[in-house]
């Protein structure tokens, strides 16, 4: 697998646009006074507030996860999230460049895949571990002289 730039760009294009979610999250907080006299403004600007704070949170996680090239979905969503209003241009150039770069992210392993791999260096040949239950089995004396 050949490594480019383009998941690297993607994800700090992803952090940025997240980042800069969250800082109109923290304009919005500090506004929040004036509109706290009228219910209607109040419910508008704590859900906007809400909105930005999610996505500019998925938008770092996306794009930190861009960066290790793990968690292609993960990746995506964050770009994806990423083209909220004060960042969109960032995000579409985000989201473009983890579409393009899909085959460089690790294929997802299952947490049962890799655990049945420890308990096999740890446990040694002699052992196997059934990788549905989690059962150790003994070796008989054809599997061991095999």
């Amino acid at each position: 697998m050949q490594t480019t730039w383009k998941p690297t760009v993607a994800g700090v294009l992803a952090i940025a646009a997240g980042a800069l979610n969250m800082l109109v999250a923290l304009a919005m907080a500090l506004f929040m006074p004036v509109a706290a006299p009228f219910y209607t403004a109040f419910m508008a600007v704590g859900t906007l507030l809400v909105l930005f704070l999610a996505t500019g949170a998925l938008a770092i996680i996306g794009g930190i996860q861009c960066l290790k090239r793990r968690r292609w979905g993960l990746a995506l969503a964050g770009a994806v999230c990423a083209m909220m209003p004060p960042a969109t241009l960032l995000g579409i150039m985000s989201t473009v460049f983890v579409a393009l770069a899909r085959d460089e992210f690790a294929s997802g392993t299952g947490a049962a895949t890799t655990h049945y791999l420890d308990a096999e260096v740890v446990s040694g040949p002699s052992e196997q571990r059934d990788a549905r239950t989690g059962d150790t089995q003994q070796a008989n004396d054809s599997e061991r002289n095999a």
